[in-house]
């Protein structure tokens, strides 16, 4: 009998230095995941180490604490699109929209506070950030 077939998965990239949040993100994104291919998700704890990361990988989705050691989430951001990474990316803080001063929009990246973190808000923050980019969107969760 032959081995069953691997299901092809999208590889997913969380950056967050803690552990505790990056668990709660996998579980809600789990939930609102709106792609037909399992996810495979990635981790990194610092701005440093998600760009080696994207450097050697590419992903279908980052989603990127605002507030990181070594890099904070803007200058990853702007290191992401200066080096020109297309990737969809959901910024996550426990920060209020207004305390960020920079244009998410201007870099293609949609808000979510993670007090407001849930299957439909992270759904609705996916297919946001892949209309930025100008990609369509998958159907709403179950």
């Amino acid at each position: 009998m032959a081995p069953p077939v691997p299901k092809p998965t999208l590889p997913v990239l969380v950056i967050d230095d803690n552990e505790t949040d990056r668990e709660l993100t996998v579980r809600h994104l789990g939930k609102a995941w709106p792609f037909e291919r399992e996810m495979a998700v990635d981790y990194a704890a610092d701005g440093r180490e998600a760009l080696g990361k994207m450097q050697a990988r590419r992903y279908a989705l980052v989603v990127l604490d605002w507030k990181l050691p070594v890099m904070d989430g803007g200058e990853v951001l702007r290191a992401m699109r200066g080096n020109g990474f297309r990737v969809p990316v959901v910024v996550i803080s426990g920060l209020q929209r207004d305390e960020i001063r920079e244009d998410l929009t201007a870099l293609r990246a949609v808000f979510l506070n993670k007090d407001d973190m849930n299957p439909v808000t992270f759904h609705e923050a996916i297919a946001e950030s892949l209309r930025l980019l100008g990609f369509t969107t998958a159907a709403p969760p179950h």
